[in-house]
């Protein structure tokens, strides 16, 4: 018993040395260019200019790429007073749990089932006891995975078994199976937890990088990692009870393309950052994702994907971005209540041709559907990737 509890230990100490992975914001180059309503520029400007981590409640957990900044969602929400919030491109949650916390009804839609299970994890308000019974559920199926001898076939890991250590592929698998087979109303916690684990452990560099780079994990960390996650969520959902006001109702999260975005009643604000034209690739960055977690293959019409930018050529890519930006911007429009506001967070894509601007794009549309322009700050970003740099804007529309 002894020995069995210093190997706990052991492992417990080891799983910690893995850093954690956090989403990155960069500072800008320079101070942001305002323009419009000063006071509604200054809010633009700062949000643009947050680049400082942040760990608190349920924001850290579950990398995802692209996220807007907690405190830029904050700030928003806090200067544009309304009683609903909808981001129709939730991807991860942050806005979503920023307005729980403001107390407000809160509205996500997304196209991937892996933002939808983060978000819902995220923004997660579950009784006390359902937390416990989580932590319980969590701690057990661990244990399981820790001792879990038989590897699985090669057959249902074979679209993922190159990216894994053998002792790895044999305590997710174990833990797969105790997240399937457990109690439906924490399986979405768990599913999570499960979800957050999948890169780290792999041999992808990161959840934007498919570069492989081996390394050895010790038979056993990858059970103690994800018992680690499970308390981490654990600790962050106890935080958000406590914090989120009295009253306030849980998130509305659910699948839908913004380009046909549909509500049963309007809302205040949509607060929002689309994805920036040819940038990234979410549906292949989360492919490990998809096999564990049993999601059916599929290739969802994501807008402005960097690989649509080099299958279709620059002209054409580009006139279905404009397109779909047009698309969506209509419907979030429809969403709004009269005097509603949009917040649109985007930045410039860069592709082989030259630098795509947002900019221009995003006001004609918004225009186009009756939004006026309040608003707008722009800041200049690095990007190490291609060794150049990028503009990033932030608008603020009122409807009417």
């Amino acid at each position: 018993m002894a020995s069995a509890a210093l190997r706990a230990r052991a492992l417990e100490r080891q799983a910690r040395y893995i850093p954690p992975m956090r989403t990155r914001y960069p500072a800008p180059l320079s101070p942001p260019v305002l323009a419009g309503e000063p006071a509604l520029a200054e809010v633009c400007g700062k949000a643009l200019v947050h680049s400082e981590g942040v760990e608190r409640f349920t924001h850290g957990f579950h990398t995802y790429p692209a996220g807007l900044h907690p405190y830029a969602a904050r700030d928003f929400i806090e200067a544009l007073q309304g009683d609903s919030v909808l981001d129709p491109f939730c991807g991860g949650g942050t806005v979503l749990v920023e307005s729980l916390l403001h107390g407000r009804r809160t509205i996500g839609r997304d196209v991937s089932p892996i933002a939808l299970l983060v978000a819902r994890g995220r923004a997660a308000t579950p009784p006390a006891e359902v937390i416990t019974a989580f932590r319980s559920a969590g701690r057990k199926i661990a244990a399981v995975a820790r001792q879990a001898g038989d590897q699985p076939s090669r057959t249902k890991v074979e679209r993922v078994h190159s990216w894994y250590s053998p002792s790895v592929l044999t305590e997710l698998e174990a833990i797969r199976r105790g997240v399937v087979h457990s109690a439906a109303e924490v399986q979405p916690l768990l599913e999570i937890c499960f979800s957050s684990i999948l890169v780290k452990v792999s041999w992808r560099k990161s959840d934007t990088s498919n570069q492989r780079v081996v390394h050895r994990r010790p038979p056993g960390t990858t059970a103690v990692l994800f018992h680690k996650k499970v308390r981490e969520l654990g600790r962050a959902l106890d935080a958000m009870r406590e914090a989120i006001p009295e009253g306030t109702p849980s998130a509305d999260i659910q699948r839908m393309d913004a380009r046909r975005l549909q509500l049963d009643e309007p809302v205040d604000l949509v607060l929002t950052s689309p994805p920036y034209p040819s940038t990234y690739d979410y549906v292949p960055l989360q492919q490990l994702r998809g096999v564990w977690l049993g999601f059916t293959p599929e290739e969802p019409s994501e807008i402005g994907s960097r690989r649509q930018f080099k299958g279709e050529g620059v002209q054409r890519a580009m006139r279905h971005w404009l397109e779909d930006t047009s698309a969506w911007t209509q419907r979030a429009a429809d969403a709004l209540r009269p005097s509603g506001h949009l917040v649109v967070v985007i930045g410039d894509g860069l592709t082989p041709a030259g630098p795509i601007d947002t900019r221009g794009p995003t006001e004609a549309s918004a225009a186009a559907w009756g939004l006026r322009l309040r608003s707008r700050a722009s800041v200049q970003r690095a990007d190490h990737a291609r060794n150049t740099t990028r503009w990033e804007h932030a608008f603020v529309f009122q409807k009417g």
